[in-house]
């Protein structure tokens, strides 16, 4: 477990670095819009065909068949599985191939010619990682079940690397161009599946090629699919609409992805890593109908999510022009480019906290079996969006976009925690309310320091340069981390201590744990 969470660190790292360059050598040009929107394409039509299926079935699956004692016939059941999904994504890429100029139309009803053909010009180079996510994920999730996490949490890091090597050829080869630039994208994504296989050997897979569409391993995974391919269908139809919004904007689409790269860090970094302390035993503890106990983890998910989420979104909300500027204004990434992201980043953090405790107690729901209301959850958040974006987006532009992001996790988030209660009665609110309340005084305590630190950054940062401006910043953020901890211990929130202490525990070494 130490190893996936330093992984999971590195490959964040990593992912900033790319997003720097990015910045650097695309801005929040046209052609930087075309590459994005482009590139989110694959990953939606992933994430449509498989991807959310296998994050959310395969594995448990995959973990069934090799519980059994006949491992070479639990490795032909997984072979079933994995040659339907080959075979699924292969002619997937293959339509999206010849049917790219309609997909590319429906993502830009509202773009000029110039800017489609852009998008559809690096859409052709990227159709293939279509593929390439399915055979990192399928190798990734055999790994998980074998406990082998390290090489997956580290597989990311060589598509990263890949692509920064590719924009800094982009920008200081000669004759590299858009064309190196558009393959040097898709080989990063061969790279982080490939570089996951000479692992599976040693975690004893055994492949055999062989393809029933019936069988029973295929026919189950296709049954436990359908709420969660019901759910992912509404998750690219809301992107799509916001997609069409943002397109408006030169530099709307690269805005809102650079922003979203930043907000969703602290969630990766630390809510992941406390749900993956607390949720393993929920499942046990509902067939036990140990609801007691189980109500306990739920409660602890809540305050130690907002322990670390809630101080992060008060950072964010006053810091995010200092972050954004030491980060990414460099080269192409202009002051305006910074002034517009640090905006959507605020934007998008006022929902930070509601994002965590949504997809916390999704997978809590998930623990009871019940993949239903998170179903009828996502769709409420998903038509919330798409309304709240409409109305938003011609007020305040692209920020509006995030803004609405952040309200419709806000309504879900509300309405997850009421069905929880409704099914959890031992679940006690006024608890977690209490510690809420000590979290968010520690908080706006840190965020008045921030504010402080943040008018002395206006005023005083401008002229310095890079180095001096990151040396400050870390500086500003050490001494507010010692502010949320001081402010915290004055007001006697005591829960600090139990998620240093358990995420310490998962994350050393096996041996040190006996």
């Amino acid at each position: 477990m130490a190893g996936m969470s330093l992984g999971t660190l590195f490959s964040r790292l990593t992912g900033f670095v790319k997003w720097a360059f990015m910045g650097a050598v695309l801005g929040f040009t046209p052609i930087a819009d075309a590459y994005n929107l482009a590139h989110i394409l694959p990953t939606m039509i992933y994430e449509l065909i498989l991807g959310g299926i296998l994050s959310a079935v395969f594995i448990p699956v995959v973990v069934e068949q090799l519980s059994s004692p006949d491992k070479e016939q639990a490795w032909k059941n997984i072979s079933q599985i994995v040659n339907a999904a080959l075979i699924a994504l292969g002619a997937t890429t293959l339509l999206c191939w010849i049917g790219s100029p309609l997909l590319v139309y429906i993502q830009t009803l509202k773009a000029g010619p110039e800017l489609r053909r852009q998008v559809l010009f690096f859409f052709i180079f990227f159709v293939p990682q279509i593929i390439l996510y399915g055979l990192s994920a399928l190798a990734g999730g055999i790994l998980n079940a074998r406990d082998r996490f390290m090489v997956v949490a580290l597989a990311p890091v060589v598509n990263n690397v890949i692509v920064i090597v590719a924009l800094a050829a982009y920008r200081w080869v000669p004759g590299f161009g858009i064309i190196g630039l558009a393959l040097g994208t898709t080989l990063g994504v061969l790279g982080q599946a490939l570089v996951q296989y000479p692992s599976l050997k040693k975690a004893g897979w055994q492949y055999h090629f062989s393809i029933d569409f019936k069988h029973p391993s295929v026919i189950k995974i296709v049954k436990l699919s359908l709420p969660v391919l019901a759910y992912v269908i509404l998750n690219q139809i809301n992107l799509t609409v916001q997609n069409n919004l943002a397109i408006n904007f030169q530099g709307g689409v690269s805005a809102l992805q650079y922003a979203f790269a930043f907000y969703v860090l602290p969630h990766g970094l630390f809510a992941v890593s406390i749900g993956t302390v607390l949720l393993p035993g929920l499942s046990g503890l509902a067939v036990k109908k140990d609801w007691p106990r189980f109500a306990g983890i739920v409660e602890k998910g809540i305050i130690w999510s907002a322990i670390v989420i809630i101080p992060a979104l008060v950072i964010y909300l006053t810091l995010s022009l200092p972050i954004v500027q030491v980060l990414m204004q460099r080269g192409r990434f202009t002051l305006q480019d910074t002034r517009l992201m640090a905006t959507v980043l605020s934007c998008y953090s006022l929902g930070l906290f509601s994002f965590t405790i949504y997809l916390f107690l999704n997978r809590v729901f998930y623990s009871l079996q019940d993949t239903v209301t998170p179903l009828a959850l996502n769709f409420v958040g998903n038509a919330s969006n798409t309304i709240i974006n409409f109305a938003l987006v011609g007020l305040l532009g692209i920020p509006g976009l995030a803004l609405g992001h952040a309200a419709a996790y806000t309504i879900i988030a509300g309405i997850s925690l009421w069905l929880i209660k409704k099914r959890l009665p031992d679940i006690r609110l006024g608890l977690v309310s209490r510690s809420l309340i000590k979290i968010t005084a520690a908080s706006l305590l840190t965020g008045a320091g921030a504010f402080f630190l943040n008018d002395l950054w206006l005023r005083q940062m401008g002229s310095l340069g890079l180095w001096p401006k990151a040396g400050i910043l870390t500086g500003f953020l050490s001494l507010l981390i010692l502010l949320y901890l001081a402010a915290a211990k004055f007001f006697g929130l005591t829960e600090i201590n139990e998620v240093v202490l358990a995420i310490k525990r998962k994350m050393a070494p096996e041996s040190s744990q006996k």
